[in-house]
């Protein structure tokens, strides 16, 4: 999590008095520092300050927020095990911090291990019921997991209580095209857009839908739109391309399969979809 510079020296000032002694002048300067190229995402300028505070003063209770982190830290540098040996060290001081719980839960999640992450999920949920970012990941667990009376459960209670998020309206869409039911399928996905319209996965996932239903002409709508967008967006490319060669129009659809190989996409995944 990034905190402001004065939230952090005034937590940590706080935490290290309540454990019983004050954190030292320099202790709370790396901890600054570290929190400034947190800022910046110089990750390992923050990983350095962090690990210098916590050797400065191992014992200091404010060592829980820093070991948080950290583990965000070394998540941001793809370092997984790292973060789950940070954050674990940090729960053994806060077990009931859901900031940790989440952070490890990401981590968990990164590195495929779906069951642990959820375990801290679960728990995080079960100190805080109202968590924006845990009851969407949540949710779409359940959703691929195909307990979709759980998903539907987890992300009504996530719509009710964060209006604004879409995640709720792409998963009930989903669910309806998983149960054949096209109509509500279409209207959700319209919903979730409408409610976020820079969200590239979703507006990707509703171009699929209408291609595999053959509305062709509303599908070629929204990647134009999806471009104007995010012109770099290679899966808009590829989708393109991939209706460009339903529509027997191959040399475009092989132009597209060259940019969206050339903006990042695996060319054997490319080729599935335009050979």
């Amino acid at each position: 999590m990034i905190w402001s510079r004065f939230i952090v020296l005034f937590i940590l000032f706080l935490l290290g008095r309540h454990a019983g002694f004050p954190s030292s002048p320099r202790y709370l300067e790396l901890a600054d520092s570290a929190d400034y190229f947190i800022s910046k995402e110089n990750w390992s300028l923050a990983e350095n300050k962090i690990i210098e505070a916590l050797r400065l003063e191992p014992a200091n209770f404010s060592n829980s927020m820093l070991l948080s982190n950290l583990g965000y830290v070394q998540t941001q540098k793809g370092e997984y095990d790292k973060a789950v040996e940070s954050l674990s060290m940090g729960l053994s001081l806060a077990p009931s911090s859901t900031v940790l719980l989440n952070n490890r839960a990401h981590a968990y999640l990164l590195s495929d291990k779906i069951d642990k992450a959820i375990i801290d999920l679960d728990k995080s949920l079960s100190i805080d019921s109202v968590q924006e970012w845990t009851l969407q990941t949540r949710g779409f667990i359940y959703l691929q997991n195909n307990e979709t009376d759980d998903a539907t459960r987890i992300l009504k209670k996530l719509r009710d209580n964060f209006p604004d998020n879409s995640a709720y309206y792409y998963g009930m869409a989903l669910i309806c095209e998983a149960n054949a039911d096209m109509t509500e399928a279409k209207r959700y996905f319209s919903q979730a857009i409408y409610k976020n319209p820079d969200d590239d996965e979703t507006r990707e996932a509703y171009i699929f839908f209408l291609i595999k239903n053959n509305e062709y002409s509303e599908a070629r709508s929204e990647i134009r739109t999806g471009l104007e967008k995010n012109p770099e967006n290679a899966m808009y490319y590829l989708l393109r391309g991939y209706l460009h060669k339903l529509n027997y129009r191959l040399d475009e659809a092989k132009a597209d399969k060259k940019i969206a190989i050339s903006k990042g996409l695996d060319a054997s995944y490319v080729s599935a979809f335009i050979p």
